[in-house]
């Protein structure tokens, strides 16, 4: 049993463009505005697993389909293109058809980890120590040959002042060996 993991880095400069111009709606925690599926939630919705995960080609698309197990868990993160500078997104739900192929309600999980940075160029031998605050979502196959159309659900916050910039969400997939 595997745990794959996927990152999703979304466009948090262009979401906020286009909730503070009125082209997009900020939606709500209860109804997140939708971002679209495929060619239109690729413009804001990018995500990457493991190449020997990945089916259909579709590595980088905000559609990405994975293949899985039933007993493995798939890990998403979530963050930035800016690497959450200007904005942080956060997932905060999510839900599956077939409801009964994942485990619900999804583990939550936030901590901290050591990582490390060179500085410098050329970089110093030495890195140097920072926490970095790690947030995955997690979530265990319990059902076999299925092909699982899932919905993500995320908000955005400005981190210049801590306002909630809007909540969206997509619907990508897993198909269950």
């Amino acid at each position: 049993m595997a745990t794959i993991n996927v990152l999703i880095a979304v466009d948090g400069a262009k979401l906020a463009s286009q909730v503070a111009d009125g082209s997009l709606s900020a939606g709500s925690p209860g109804s997140p505005t939708n971002l679209g599926s495929y060619g239109s939630s690729d413009v804001y919705v990018a995500m990457i697993a493991p190449n020997s995960y990945v089916s259909n080609s579709t590595q980088g698309d905000s559609e990405l389909q994975i293949s899985a197990n039933g007993g493995d868990t798939v890990e998403w993160a979530i963050t930035t293109f800016d690497n959450n500078f200007d904005q942080t997104p956060y997932l905060y739900g999510g839900s599956f058809n077939p409801s009964t192929a994942i485990n619900l309600p999804l583990s939550y999980a936030c901590g901290q980890a050591y990582s490390y940075l060179a500085l410098g160029n050329p970089p110093v031998s030495t890195p140097t120590q920072f926490i970095n605050q790690v947030s995955t979502v997690s979530g265990t196959i319990i059902q076999l040959k299925v092909k699982i159309q899932y919905t993500l659900s995320f908000a955005l916050v400005n981190n210049s002042n801590g306002q909630i910039i809007g909540y969206f969400s997509w619907d990508p997939f897993i198909n269950v060996n």
